[in-house]
C-alpha cells in the first residue's frame, strides 16, 4: 500500500523539522562547511577546492575563505594542481584527520545520548529507512525539486539571493 498525501507531507514536515533541529545552535559550536572541507579531504583528498566547493554546494569564495581558515590552523595544507597551476589542491594534515576523528567520535557520543533508549531494532530499522530516503533523494529528489521550481516559474520572493 502506498502513503497517501497527508502521509508524505506529514514525513517531509518531520524531516524538516529533523534537520532544522539537528542545524540549531551548531553554528556556534562547529561551522559545518569547515568539517565538510575537513571530511571531504580525508575521505578522498587531496581535492581541488572547486571539487569541494561542488561536492558541498557552496560558493568558490566561501571554499576558499574556509579552506585558508583550515590552512592556518594547520589542519589542512594547499598546494597548486600540477595539472592546471591555477587550481589548488587542498589536503587534511595529520592534525586534521585526527581533529575530525575526535570530533566524529563526540558526535557519536552525542547522538548515543539521544536514542539511549531505543532498542537495536528501532536503531537499525531506522538506519535502513533512512539510508533508503537518502538514496532515493539522490537519485530523484534534487531533480524533482529542480522542476517543481521551473513549473512555478518563478522562486519564491523569500529565497532570492
Amino acid at each position: 500500500m502506498e502513503a497517501n498525501k497527508d502521509q508524505m507531507s506529514q514525513l517531509a514536515r518531520t524531516v524538516i523539522r529533523f534537520t532544522e533541529a539537528t542545524r540549531q545552535g551548531t553554528s556556534r559550536v562547529y561551522d559545518p562547511v569547515r568539517v565538510g572541507v575537513l571530511q571531504h579531504a580525508a575521505e578522498s583528498g587531496p581535492l581541488r577546492a572547486g571539487e569541494l566547493a561542488e561536492r558541498l554546494d557552496a560558493l568558490p569564495s566561501s571554499i576558499t575563505r574556509h579552506v585558508q581558515a583550515l590552512a592556518e590552523s594547520g589542519l589542512v595544507t594547499t598546494a597548486p594542481d600540477p595539472a592546471d597551476r591555477r587550481a589548488v589542491l587542498v589536503e587534511v594534515t595529520e592534525a586534521g584527520r585526527t581533529e575530525l576523528n575526535q570530533f566524529m567520535e563526540l558526535g557519536d557520543q552525542v547522538f548515543a545520548a539521544v536514542i539511549a533508549d531505543w532498542s537495536a531494532e528501532d536503531v537499525a530499522t531506522l538506519d535502513r529507512l533512512l539510508t533508503r530516503l537518502l538514496e532515493a533523494w539522490a537519485e530523484t529528489g534534487q531533480a524533482q525539486q529542480q522542476r517543481a521550481v521551473k513549473r512555478r516559474g518563478t522562486r519564491f520572493g523569500w529565497s532570492r539571493i
